[in-house]
């Protein structure tokens, strides 16, 4: 359909092309009528005295009058010289009817030839762009996605009033997708606040002392393969602690993070955060759960720190 629109719009835009240039040829090429030659005046009249040969003399005068006026007639009658064309009107007067066939032939394949050739980039173009659709939605699907799947919770209780005596905490990631991560560093956090959270609270990285991470090689290796989980360092609670979160003493905070690379050249690196309160409930304490903070929540863009590239492979 687009060629046969090209083509009908290149004839056309031809036609529209040739029926101009006869407009301007027939101005242009207007031959002007020829001037008529200027007569030549009329002799003075002869002057004779009369005399013997007056007869011969009146002869002679009506024969001369006869020629110039027949030589007038012949002057008037006879074809003009066509007036001198400058090389420009005459190449152009010179332009047959073929010539314009021809040279609209020639603005027809060319003016097709090109709206073609522009069609065909532009077909070419979106080609390009809907294989570069296909290729990101493809690489979308099959790279590492890895997210906080679950905490597990292992307790034991006092078998005569079913309190809490010991607790341990494990998050567990997931990677749902098709290829394993590369490069990947993970880290899990807890700290007990009185009362609350603060509003400027960094969640900074500890160590098992308590001690700030500074260095990036202190973080321990992540690896989650495809469609597979992985588990984080255990956590242990104090029973005391998750007495004083039932009794809304405090806030028990958990967060951590997860960054990696794709298996894609070019892709990349990827981080997820997140960060529960831990809720506590039971009277005497008997069950801990959990409930996502407000903060510290995100994949990619939407994390509030920004992945590191020091992990990346050269």
């Amino acid at each position: 359909m687009k060629t046969i629109s090209a083509f009908l719009f290149s004839a056309l835009v031809a036609l529209a092309a040739i029926a101009g240039s006869v407009f301007v040829l027939s101005n242009v090429c207007v031959i002007e009528a020829p001037v008529s030659p200027a007569r030549t005046p009329s002799r003075l009249p002869i002057q004779f005295e009369r005399g013997a040969q007056d007869s011969v003399i009146e002869r002679a005068v009506l024969n001369r009058e006869s020629n110039d006026a027949m030589v007038w007639k012949a002057q008037a009658s006879a074809p003009q010289p066509a007036q001198a064309m400058s090389w420009r009107n005459r190449f152009l007067c010179d332009i047959r009817i073929t010539d314009m066939a021809l040279l609209a032939f020639a603005a027809f394949l060319l003016l097709a030839t090109i709206f073609q050739g522009l069609w065909m980039l532009r077909a070419i173009r979106a080609t390009d762009r809907m294989a570069g659709l296909v290729q990101e939605g493809l690489v979308s699907a099959q790279r590492p996605y890895v997210f906080l799947r679950e905490f597990q919770v292992a307790m034991t209780k006092n078998p005569l009033n079913d309190e809490i005596q010991t607790c341990t905490i494990q998050p567990v990631w997931e990677n749902t997708g098709t290829t394993p991560t590369r490069n990947g560093r993970g880290h899990v956090n807890w700290k007990y606040f009185d009362r609350s959270v603060p509003a400027d609270f960094d969640f900074a990285d500890f160590d098992e002392l308590g001690n700030r991470i500074l260095s990036y090689d202190a973080y321990k290796p992540l690896i989650v393969g495809p469609r597979a989980t992985a588990l984080s360092p255990i956590i242990t609670m104090e029973p005391a602690i998750l007495r004083q979160v039932r009794d809304l003493q405090g806030k028990l905070l958990i967060w951590g993070w997860a960054e990696y690379d794709e298996v894609f050249s070019d892709a990349k690196r990827h981080r997820t955060e997140f960060a529960y309160l831990v809720v506590v409930s039971g009277s005497p304490a008997s069950h801990v759960g959990f409930s996502q903070y407000k903060l510290h929540n995100g994949v990619d863009e939407d994390c509030t720190k920004q992945p590191t590239v020091l992990a990346r492979s050269v």
